[in-house]
């Protein structure tokens, strides 16, 4: 098993080191029957819900990445919401899978011989929705079953040019913040990522410092 002291080396990874398979992270909300992505930034004000979405990432070790998604609640009425998270490979391949594990309740993405773990946090709850979709069909309203409810359209593998997405539902009581971590973590192995997971877990310290 992996200690802290493991997890923590080699925390600012220069880029030029970071695996050649790089899988995208594009966070997205769903609130009121509509939904956006947030790509190419990290800060989203939706002015006609009095929301804002804020992302931070950190690149907390040379195989795991770390985010943290805040959305802020400024109305005065609570809002029912879904924090979405959209995991793609930029370099598209024949031999990719992506996979949903019910099992596991994790998502995993197999690329040339490295496997990269989905996974997320939300007062302590794991995920409970997600689906994999053709990546054509990710920024549309094809990955709903029910666009008015928020309900993905559940598929739990595709192969080749594929995209995995996982929605939680987050309650926001008016003028509070809440948080949800992501991470993903890239190994050779399922079980060389689980152990990881479990190490980031335990190791609270390993969390990036709320600032």
């Amino acid at each position: 098993m992996m200690n802290l002291t493991e997890l923590q080396k080699n925390q600012h990874i220069p880029k030029s080191q970071l695996p050649t398979e790089i899988l995208q992270f594009v966070p997205g909300i769903w609130v009121n029957g509509k939904y956006l992505w947030l790509q190419n930034c990290t800060e989203k004000v939706i002015y006609d819900e009095e929301l804002i979405m804020k992302v931070k990432q950190e690149q907390i070790h040379s195989k795991i990445r770390f985010s943290s998604i805040f959305v802020s609640n400024h109305s005065n009425q609570t809002k029912e919401i879904k924090i979405l998270a959209m995991h793609h490979f930029l370099n598209v391949g024949q031999d990719h899978l992506t996979f949903v594990s019910p099992t596991d309740n994790q998502i995993f993405h197999h690329a040339n011989k490295k496997v990269f773990l989905v996974n997320a946090q939300y007062q302590h709850s794991g995920m409970q929705e997600y689906t994999a979709i053709p990546l054509w069909n990710a920024y549309t309203d094809q990955i709903w079953s029910s666009l008015q409810n928020g309900s993905l359209k559940y598929q739990p593998m595709a192969k080749g040019s594929a995209a995995s997405i996982f929605a939680m539902k987050i309650s926001i009581a008016p003028h509070e913040t809440s948080k949800m971590n992501t991470w993903t973590i890239t190994g050779s192995s399922k079980n060389e990522l689980i152990s990881m997971e479990h190490a980031l877990l335990k190791n609270i310290l390993a969390f990036p410092v709320e600032k």
